[in-house]
């Protein structure tokens, strides 16, 4: 998984990218953490696996100053690539 952080007027949005390494279809739920906090959960169309990577998107609002971490994880997890962390500036 991986992920992009955009920020401007109307606040921070974050862009994530995940595919299906199982080997079973499904539907794939992420969550989005602030600060120890649970922002909002996306979920996906229809996988296959080995279908090419989707994006999805979620906005965090407008920030306070200062340093802020974020928790991207999707269930259901490999185990092992199911989750990205990332710690960011608000200036």
């Amino acid at each position: 998984m991986s992920a992009m952080f955009e920020l401007g007027d109307a606040g921070t949005r974050i862009s994530f990218e995940l595919a299906n390494v199982g080997d079973a279809g499904g539907n794939a739920r992420v969550g989005v953490e602030v600060d120890g906090n649970f922002v909002e959960e996306w979920s996906s169309d229809f996988l296959n696996p080995g279908d090419p990577a989707v994006a999805g998107f979620v906005r965090l609002g407008r920030l306070g100053e200062g340093s802020h971490n974020v928790l991207i994880f999707v269930n259901p997890g490999s185990g092992t690539r199911d989750h990205t962390e990332n710690t960011f500036d608000v200036v």
